[in-house]
């Protein structure tokens, strides 16, 4: 088999950690760890389902089968076979997903030169934690282990913090002490946080934050089947499922593109892009076939409702004249039908180590099959990325 080559860095903007238990163990203060234990805590088991505690009381476990599908991808597998596998049978979990140097080597088999990290675990259940306190001391607590994590090679590892958006207060005071520590980007997922949205009136502190710093605002859903209901679309549409009785998920396909695009319509049509012009606003993990109908309608009811000024009637032009990323995923054709409106805000991210991931070479090889021209392979492959976050981007 012929070496695979590039002749340009890529940054993977959406690949993930699994968050260990020494989060719990070591980096939340003891004092804090039987409370932090009881509201939200995550256990793998070797047999039998993993635990979870949720405010209190027990919560679905993300593993439903032998198959975790939240660690079970490695370089060169294929979606084929890992649909294969066994789900009797417990298969070994992805040693990339918590160590570091296991995590370098498979980015060097993806042609993956640096990676932004979010978060699993912490993705789906911590926004559901209700004592706000607590949210913080946990938020601290992941920031500080995902940033020692990426201390093994800083230049190629960027951890993306969480923030306690239970209480803005505490979520402006994490904001500023990431800053500080040099982390480029927060994770937020768009979803609710005691009945609201993070666009609500109450968060216009912590947005302000956001911009004043230069932390990027990563607004990165969940599936959100194991969450309460009217907490995100995930658990509706597992109702759905159950009703239809198709056997198997679906919100982990279907939930991130409605989440994140009923964001950015609540952006738009709360004027928040206006309110913030120099607010870095990144859309992950929902692919980004969605975002310019979304833009395309919220313009239309604008323009429907002209009581709805001081609102830009044109969300696009402010959208795209602004610091803005949306990732794509390997095999997605957006980004390739419609060059004119990606280029300069669409970045590949490859879901690392999830089930549905896919590595560089996939992505390129897709793109230039596509007829896409080099210099915008280069852009959606990391360009637009370095540019957004502000990373020097390296290798080749």
């Amino acid at each position: 088999m012929p070496e695979k080559k590039k002749d340009f860095p890529v940054i993977d903007v959406d690949s993930h950690i699994l968050e260990p238990a020494a989060i719990w163990d070591e980096y939340v203060p003891s004092d804090y760890r039987a409370l932090a234990r009881s509201s939200f805590w995550y256990e793998f088991a070797d047999q039998g389902p993993d635990t979870v505690v949720l405010n209190g009381s027990p919560a679905s476990p993300m593993r439903r089968t032998g198959i975790n599908r939240l660690a079970i991808y490695r370089p060169g597998m294929t979606p084929a076979e890992i649909g294969a596998l066994d789900p009797r049978q417990v298969h070994p979990r992805t040693p990339g997903a918590q160590d570091a140097q296991a995590r370098l080597q498979d980015m060097d088999a993806m042609g993956v030169d640096q990676a932004l990290l979010m978060p699993t675990l912490f993705a789906e259940y911590f926004p559901i934690v209700e004592n706000p306190d607590v949210a913080a001391v946990l938020a601290r607590a992941y920031n500080d282990w995902v940033r020692d994590f990426a201390a093994a090679a800083p230049d190629r590892l960027f951890p993306a913090a969480v923030l306690p958006m239970q209480a803005p207060s505490l979520a402006i005071r994490e904001v500023e002490r990431i800053a500080e520590l040099g982390l480029k980007a927060a994770f937020i997922r768009p979803s609710f946080f005691h009945e609201k949205l993070p666009n609500h009136r109450d968060y216009d502190g912590l947005w302000a934050a956001l911009e004043r710093t230069g932390v990027a605002a990563c607004i990165h859903p969940s599936p959100g089947f194991t969450n309460p209901e009217w907490t995100s679309e995930g658990p509706f549409i597992e109702r759905v499922a159950a009703n239809l009785r198709v056997g198997h998920p679906l919100s982990e396909a279907i939930a991130p593109g409605m989440d994140n695009g009923i964001f950015l319509s609540a952006l738009c049509f709360f004027g928040h892009m206006e309110t913030y012009p120099k607010l870095k606003l990144g859309y992950l993990h929902s692919g980004c076939y969605w975002a310019p109908l979304a833009l395309e309608k919220s313009e239309t009811y604008l323009w429907l409702s002209p009581q709805m000024k001081p609102v830009s009637l044109e969300p696009a032009e402010v959208f795209y004249n602004r610091p803005s990323l949306v990732s794509f995923d390997a095999w997605e054709s957006s980004v390739t039908r419609l060059v004119d409106l990606y280029e300069s805000i669409a970045s590949w991210g490859s879901r690392y180590p999830h089930h549905d991931a896919a590595d560089a070479w996939e992505a390129i090889e897709n793109l230039q099959n596509a007829g896409v021209p080099g210099d915008v392979v280069r852009r959606y492959m990391g360009g637009n990325a370095a540019d957004f976050f502000g990373i020097t981007a390296n290798g080749a």
